[in-house]
């Protein structure tokens, strides 16, 4: 019975153990995509001249004897590298790359890839960097927006040499306000290599001067409609009134001028409210549709944009006259 207990004991310990396995596995596996900065320049390295030595003349004709044979040397690795001149050119889908937020600012990975003309050398990969420009907001009334510095994944050759692909990680503040945002990207390598160049644009939007713009559409057009409404019963009741006999006209003329029965009538007529909301909700379709076909909606400001939104959903409040006919005023 002692022994029980210490056995049960490392038994738990056992299973706890093998459990935490797959654990500890798995964080040691999560690694970031993108673990190396923007280069600050070129990630060619240049080889410094010797440095001249105390040893008397001898000893410095020898090293300038020496100098000039690692200069002579390094001239024909240059003409060789000449021959064997390598060009990388981005891919048609990477040359203009546009990634599109939404209305979110989530982190985006933008995978990018450039060819290989000729073909790769055996210790290209090694020496290639990628160089980013700061992004710039391309709209003319856009606020000037500080992004961070993005971050690159290595790039990787091909099997056959023929292909480079390397991830950019973006970081996008989360007040970042919508617009369009662009930036160069440099795939660069040793100099005999000719470098890609690629664009990379992200477009975002305001979902939340959206929301504020189609609510105050929605309202908008809900007044004018029922002020229509309104009116086409108040037109009728004047009509009457006009036709009373001469000693209650008058009485029955400023009855008819009153808005709020035509209005409390129609707000309690449900042959009303049918059409005003399917009216309201084909001008919301409408604002909707010109909201996603805009990936960077609200760029030029949101009272700019909601103008023109509100606009846009008050022109189509005239599917209301598909519903109901106004009876002529005369």
């Amino acid at each position: 019975m002692r022994c029980r207990w210490p056995a049960s004991l490392l038994l738990v310990l056992g299973i706890a153990l093998i459990a935490a396995q797959p654990t500890l596995a798995k964080d040691e596996s999560e690694e970031r995509t993108c673990k190396f900065p923007n280069a600050a320049g070129s990630v060619v390295q240049r080889a410094e001249a010797p440095s001249r030595k105390a040893g008397g003349k001898g000893q410095e004709k020898k090293q300038i004897k020496k100098h000039k044979k690692q200069q002579q040397r390094k001239k024909k690795k240059k003409q060789q590298a000449a021959k064997k001149r390598i060009t990388l050119q981005a891919e048609p889908a990477s040359a203009n790359k546009v990634v599109n937020l939404g209305d979110d600012r989530e982190a985006e990975e933008v995978t990018l890839h450039s060819s290989i003309s000729p073909e790769a050398s055996a210790n290209l990969e090694n020496q290639l960097g990628v160089v980013a420009e700061p992004f710039a907001n391309t709209s003319e009334t856009g606020e000037t927006v500080t992004f961070a510095e993005p971050t690159f994944s290595r790039p990787e050759v091909s099997g056959n040499g023929k292909r480079v692909t390397f991830t950019m990680c973006v970081d996008a503040p989360n007040d970042l306000p919508a617009g369009k945002y662009t930036t160069t990207v440099l795939l660069e390598g040793p100099h005999s290599t000719e470098p890609a160049v690629m664009t990379v644009t992200l477009n975002a939007k305001d979902g939340h001067g959206f929301i504020l713009a189609a609510a105050a559409t929605a309202l908008l057009s809900f007044l004018i409609l029922l002020y229509k409404s309104a009116g086409e019963k108040r037109t009728m009741l004047l009509a009457e009134a006009e036709k009373a006999p001469a000693k209650r006209r008058k009485d029955a003329m400023e009855e008819a001028r009153r808005w709020w029965p035509p209005i409390w009538s129609c707000l309690k007529d449900l042959g009303w409210w049918v059409p005003t909301v399917a009216a309201v909700g084909s001008a919301f379709a409408v604002l909707y549709a010109a909201y996603a076909a805009n990936p960077a909606w609200g760029e030029g400001g949101i009272v700019t944009s909601a103008i023109a939104l509100i606009g846009t959903g008050l022109a189509a409040v005239g599917a209301k006259a598909v519903f109901t006919q106004a009876p002529s005023s005369n």
